[in-house]
């Protein structure tokens, strides 16, 4: 249990520090840009999200179940599926912000993805963390030193199309990587097509579920209230990632153990766990009422605390349920949980970020309880595809 925690605690450490990165270009943005530019960057992120997660997801699940043989053949299709993704993005440029910078983006994440799978696949996800801090980071301080140094050697203002350029540049660079890296193999075809449509659907969902609000937000409201909701969402998820962090660091034993629940973390770890990251958002959200920044921004903090708390043992839940090949159950939940979260978000829009951080608590509760009931009153079953 010590090294697990250790582990995730430093892999958090790692996604905290990017995390911090992250933030600070956010404010760069904010500053240098205005909030409905950095609303308009958020949207087109959160598409990048949409794009990539099913597709990936397939791989991502299979990298860390399958024998080695067909690991390595897989690696190999998910850095080519990156390639073509970049290409067709970069084919966008002049034609749509958004789609551009969500299809680069898509295709940098997939094949970064293939590239740092070996570390997760062996239950090291601080390894992986630490190379999704230096990749932020450097893509970070390109675009930042674009946005302040732009008016000191031109008469020019910085544009959020060459910031955005400056920032996908790294991928181009792991493309490479990547791509040396997958020739060992050929490349295969993530498990049967039964299985892909099924993890497929299930991050189709959970791409909508995360990364669908800010997206709906903005087309009910505006890019500004998306740019405050986005702040509120993502400051959220970063901390809630300790329990993703967590539970990955059970892998191994997991696997050995086919999935039985005795090889993962203790619930009342994963409680005290989850409790801790929440208050560290509620004492942040309270804290931002009493400076200049948006009371808007405070409120969506002070409500996502409690989505945190959820957050952190969903995580830890959805890799157990991973390993007992659940995929059903993950599906269901997911299919369930995305078009409830973009109704509630449509009821409460008036609230604006606020009423989208609400919808947020809501479905996780929702989710915690049928992940618990699946864990703890359902037997697991392999789910066998053919």
């Amino acid at each position: 249990m010590n090294a697990n925690l250790m582990k995730a605690c430093i892999a958090a450490l790692w996604t905290y520090g990017g995390r911090g990165i992250g933030l600070l270009w956010t404010v760069a943005l904010i500053a240098q840009l205005g909030i409905s530019d950095y609303g308009h960057y958020a949207m087109a992120f959160a598409l990048a999200a949409i794009v990539a997660a099913p597709l990936d997801h397939p791989f991502g699940v299979r990298s860390i179940r399958v024998d080695e043989d067909d690991y390595l053949g897989e690696r190999t299709s998910r850095a080519l599926i990156g390639i073509v993704l970049i290409v067709l993005g970069s084919c966008l440029i002049e034609v749509n912000y958004i789609a551009w910078f969500a299809l680069v983006v898509a295709g940098g994440e997939m094949t970064f993805n293939a590239y740092k799978s070996r570390a997760l696949r062996d239950g090291h996800p601080n390894i992986t963390q630490r190379m999704d801090t230096l990749r932020q980071a450097s893509s970070i301080i390109l675009a930042t030193a674009y946005l302040f140094t732009t008016t000191l050697f031109t008469t020019a203002e910085p544009t959020l199309l060459v910031a955005s350029l400056l920032y996908v540049a790294p991928y181009f660079v792991i493309a490479v990587a990547a791509v040396v890296q997958a020739r060992v193999a050929r490349p295969r075809v993530p498990g049967s097509w039964r299985e892909i449509s099924m993890l497929f659907s299930e991050n189709l969902a959970n791409a909508i579920y995360v990364q669908g609000d800010v997206l709906l937000l903005g087309y009910l409201t505006d890019s500004t209230i998306a740019g405050y909701y986005s702040v509120a969402s993502v400051t959220a998820w970063a901390v809630a990632f300790i329990g993703q962090s967590f539970g990955h660091t059970f892998h191994e034993k997991l696997r050995l153990a086919d999935g039985s629940i005795t090889a993962g973390p203790a619930l009342k770890h994963t409680i005290v766990l989850a409790c801790a990251a929440g208050s560290l958002v509620l004492v942040a959200g309270v804290a931002v009422f009493f400076t200049p920044i948006s009371n808007e921004i405070a409120g969506a903090l002070v409500v996502m605390s409690f989505f945190v708390v959820m957050r952190v043992m969903n995580y830890v839940f959805t890799t157990v349920l991973y390993l007992q090949h659940r995929d059903r159950t993950r599906v269901l939940a997911a299919a369930t949980l995305a078009p409830l979260k973009m109704v509630l978000i449509f009821c409460l829009f008036p609230l604006g970020a606020v009423g989208a951080a609400i919808a947020s608590v809501v479905t996780d509760a929702v989710l915690l309880v049928w992940f618990i009931r699946a864990l703890y009153r359902e037997p697991a079953k392999e789910e066998v595809y053919s």
